[in-house]
């Protein structure tokens, strides 16, 4: 048994290093096929595996659906925001509609020209109803660059 065990093991390290004839490898498939020594076992898979002809793992195989799954959700999901965002700025300009600016002596109505314009406004509107609420409580304010008029 130990002489058998001992040619298998040259065999395995002659077929590592690819020096083994087809009739030696087929050898090698014929003996893991069955049950061998517990120190040989980790060989086991691997012989099996080229015996069976070195099949595609179905690992592989499952994984692809699953990507395809992912990338289709991960698609609706950026679809679904994109749409949500442009609902957004549809609601926003639908509460501007009718608003305008002058510039340079010229009425722009035109939102999406004049809404940065309006936004800015409103920022300062917000800072200065800020600092009113604070000089009323009697604190003293975060920033003083903007006037209160």
């Amino acid at each position: 048994m130990n002489e058998r065990k001992e040619n298998v093991k040259q065999l395995i390290e002659r077929f590592l290093e690819g020096e083994t004839t087809n009739a030696e490898e087929q050898q090698l498939y014929d003996y893991f096929s069955g049950s061998v020594p517990k120190s040989l076992r980790k060989y086991q898979p691997m012989f099996r595996w080229y015996a069976e002809g070195m099949p595609e793992r179905a690992t592989t195989r499952r994984l692809w659906p699953r990507w395809v799954a992912a990338a289709s959700v991960a698609l609706l999901i950026g679809a679904g925001l994109a749409y949500y965002g442009h609902r957004q700025r549809e609601a926003e300009m639908a509460l501007y509609e009718g608003s305008y600016i002058i510039r340079d002596g010229q009425k722009i109505t035109d939102l999406k020209t004049i809404m940065p314009e309006l936004r800015n406004t409103l920022d300062k509107a917000r800072q200065m109803s800020r600092r009113i609420d604070c000089r009323l409580n009697g604190e003293k304010p975060v920033t003083n660059d903007l006037p209160i008029i």
